[in-house]
């Protein structure tokens, strides 16, 4: 199906990306690593840029992914979730190898419009998915929802957002997550005292 041939594609360009970097990423080396003809190639995928961008939108996927009743089982008090969620750990070659392959190409958001365009467009979806997730949280820990704890919530989390890609590239640079981690503590802190603030607002939600 072309589901089934769009993956074996996927597949060979993210090896090719993972063991050598986006310069290892030709059509070429893509059409010997599937069953596929050069040619056959570009009938799912018309260049190069297209491919590597369908692999970035996937590894965003992965980087940003998480299975909100396996978070809501966590027995760990609120502000350590999030930071659980905020430096996650990756525990499955399939993670590490997408994890690699994210930071390789996010710098590419930088210099072209379709990667940043896709970067922001993904970015909206997973916020929503965390901010859900962080009403259901809080509301676990017995706290109201009201319209401004909501708004602080999302401009939190967009903060947290920026913070996360600022650390990425520091990390790249070769920053440890020991190093990294007091920052996101006390971020947290200071986003959870701000949210209670707010919160005192009567219109819940």
């Amino acid at each position: 199906s072309r589901g089934d041939r769009e993956q074996e594609i996927l597949e060979a360009g993210a090896e090719l990306l993972d063991q050598g970097g986006l310069q290892a990423l030709t059509m070429d080396a893509v059409a010997r690593g599937t069953a596929l003809s050069k040619g056959g190639i570009y009938r799912y995928f018309p260049n190069r840029d297209a491919l590597a961008l369908a692999l970035f939108e996937r590894a965003f996927h992965t980087e940003a992914a998480f299975a909100e009743a396996e978070v809501m089982n966590w027995d760990l008090p609120l502000d350590e979730v999030l930071l659980r969620l905020m430096l996650r750990e990756y525990t499955t070659v399939q993670e590490r190898r997408f994890h690699r392959i994210w930071l390789q190409l996010l710098p590419l958001t930088l210099l072209r419009d379709e990667f940043r365009e896709a970067k922001r467009r993904l970015e909206e979806l997973y916020l929503a998915r965390y901010r859900g997730l962080v009403v259901a949280l809080v509301r676990r820990e017995g706290w109201s929802v009201s319209a401004t704890f909501l708004a602080s919530v999302d401009i939190s989390l967009r903060l947290a957002s920026t913070l996360m890609e600022g650390m990425t590239y520091r990390q790249m640079s070769g920053v440890t997550r020991e190093e990294i981690e007091p920052q996101f503590r006390r971020f947290i802190q200071v986003m959870l005292h701000d949210a209670q603030r707010m919160n005192q607002d009567p219109a819940t939600v």
